[in-house]
């Protein structure tokens, strides 16, 4: 009886996440539209390279990215300047950012840009509405994410009241939020909702097999590997969809045995990729260059530990509320081992390629933010654990559950301030700042 009443008094899963889309745009139109600087500083650093393309393919008609100093530097100097361009010679000049980001903005920018040609206003590309068309573009992905993620979790047999804990616990208690409503050029939030719309087809393709719905995944899993190249991994974890390895070895065979759905999906697959050829023939005169030059990953020396758990930008340590996902590991175990085996599995193999990454921390970050795009994955053993749960032991893991979600939004807070260092954290500064929302 209590249950239900609970059930009755409690708003659907779509009214918390368009709530968490409103809170979020009240709090950047408060905290960073309002701000005679802040306004100006969302394409900043790794942001710039990305969204350089569309000045450069529709204002400027100059993907060598000439205007990058008289427009960015010279003119606007509100803004944080970023040299995001790399040279093969005095006239090959290219960004190592992949376009994907930028498709993903390219809406919302045009947008921006109609808007600023028909009021009269500056419309180079670069003045505050630009930057606040990026912010809203996130938070449009923001809630397509949500709204994907909750059909993931659905299929999973998750119950309404544990779906919404976990998924808006997991945006506002973690650097979710962080990175959808502050840095908000990068590109997580983005991959977040790609890949959650993706693996939503992908249950679609499973139960109805039609050619149309391969195209959509080829098209699909195109845009998640332009957006980050490293996102094409989102394909190990499939196996999780299937309650066998038997299972998904004849879903793959059935697959592949269809000349039409096998065409349609690497046809759309590869017509979303050639876009960032095409881009490098345009820039270099060549169809393709290792971008990113110098960096890559070193897979005989990764940092695991340092990834999962230093001070410095450990997972653990920046997104605790994950800690209780390693425990619903076990309670998923009992419902399908196989699936909680191919987590474990594949979930090791996917930090231990991120730590091997030879900038293990990725710069100046909360936290690791390159498992943001992959927080599907680790709301799924969570959810178990939750929904598995009887009352008197949920009453025994609320209040820590609390404590890890209350923890992350203020370390949020701290890192927006600079009371968390964006590179260097230490355990000495740490413990000094641990808990405490101003400098003590």
């Amino acid at each position: 009886m209590l249950k239900r009443r609970i059930q009755t008094l409690l708003p659907n899963y779509h009214f918390w996440v368009f709530l968490s889309f409103f809170i979020s745009l009240l709090f950047v139109s408060v905290a960073r539209f309002s701000h005679p600087l802040l306004k100006h500083n969302v394409v900043i650093e790794d942001a710039k390279g990305y969204y350089a393309y569309l000045p450069g393919l529709f204002i400027y008609n100059d993907l060598n990215f000439k205007f990058n100093k008289a427009i960015e530097l010279d003119k606007h100097t509100k803004t944080k300047f970023t040299d995001y361009r790399y040279k093969l010679d005095q006239d090959r000049i290219y960004t190592k950012y992949y376009a994907g980001t930028a498709i993903a903005y390219s809406p919302f920018f045009i947008a921006a840009h109609g808007i600023s040609l028909v009021c009269g206003w500056d419309s180079d590309g670069y003045s505050a509405w630009y930057h606040g068309a990026v912010v809203i573009a996130s938070l449009f992905y923001l809630l397509v994410a949500m709204l994907f993620m909750g059909k993931i979790l659905d299929y999973f047999r998750i119950k309404n009241w544990v779906k919404i804990t976990v998924v808006i616990s997991s945006y506002f208690g973690t650097n979710w939020f962080y990175y959808a409503t502050w840095e908000s050029g990068m590109s997580h939030t983005y991959s977040a909702a790609i890949i959650a719309a993706f693996l939503y087809f992908f249950i679609q393709f499973k139960a109805r097999g039609v050619w149309k719905t391969a195209f959509v995944l080829g098209f699909l899993l195109g845009f998640i590997t332009l957006i980050r190249p490293s996102n094409l991994f989102v394909v190990a974890f499939l196996p999780l969809f299937f309650s066998s390895w038997p299972n998904f070895v004849l879903f793959l065979k059935n697959t592949l045995s269809d000349p039409k759905k096998l065409g349609a999906g690497l046809v759309a697959f590869l017509a979303v990729i050639s876009i960032q050829f095409i881009f490098y023939k345009i820039q270099l005169g060549q169809w393709f260059i290792y971008a990113y030059v110098s960096e890559g990953f070193h897979f005989s020396k990764p940092h695991i530990i340092d990834f999962l758990f230093s001070i410095r930008k450990g997972f653990f340590v920046y997104t605790p509320l994950y800690i209780l996902s390693v425990l619903g590991v076990v309670w998923w175990y009992r419902q399908n081992a196989f699936q909680a085996f191919w987590w474990c599995a594949v979930m090791f193999l996917h930090v231990y390629i991120l730590s091997s990454w030879h900038m293990w921390w990725y710069g100046g970050t909360l936290g690791t933010r390159v498992m943001i795009e992959y927080y599907i994955f680790w709301m799924l053993p969570l959810a178990f654990f939750l929904q598995s749960l009887k009352l008197k032991y949920r009453l025994i893991v609320a209040p820590f559950f609390l404590f890890f979600v209350l923890n992350g939004v203020l370390q949020q807070h701290q890192y927006r301030l600079g009371i968390i260092h964006w590179d260097s954290m230490h355990w000495q500064l740490y413990k000094d700042v641990f808990l405490f929302p101003i400098i003590p």
